[in-house]
């Protein structure tokens, strides 16, 4: 009987796990969707290179398209949420310009609010916070 308990509590236990690392994707989600939001941070490898994206809008849209202003500049992308290894994530795709392919990655969401979310790279050393305009 004991057993039989500890088998349904490790499978109520990976159950909850599942479904609330889904949830935390599904909420970065519906908060990216819900207005504009800017880069506020960016280090890439051993470089900060947020003064690069100071001037530039995001804005995701529903359909897994990202559009990106920056004075009388624009460009789109494609984004996504999902989980992958274990670890929520935001997916990023550009294929121009520069500036926005080094973007391009799939980001560890690190942490989440109604106004910052703090993604990270798998390797640890870049880093990318956008927030709520």
């Amino acid at each position: 009987m004991k057993t039989k308990t500890t088998f349904i509590g490790i499978i109520s236990a990976l159950i909850l796990f599942v479904s609330c690392s889904r949830d935390t994707a599904s909420v970065v989600e519906n908060r990216l969707t819900s207005g504009s939001w800017k880069v506020t941070y960016y280090y890439d490898s051993d470089h900060d290179q947020t003064s690069y994206y100071s001037s530039m809008e995001f804005n995701f849209n529903d359909n897994g398209t990202v559009s990106v202003s920056s004075g009388s500049d624009s460009y789109s992308g494609t984004w996504s949420t999902g989980n992958d290894d274990s670890k929520d994530k935001l997916y990023l795709t550009f294929t121009s310009p520069t500036v926005l392919v080094d973007i391009s990655d799939d980001w560890v969401i690190d942490s989440e609010s109604t106004s910052k979310i703090e993604l990270r790279d798998d390797n640890g050393t870049d880093l990318l916070t956008f927030e709520k305009l």
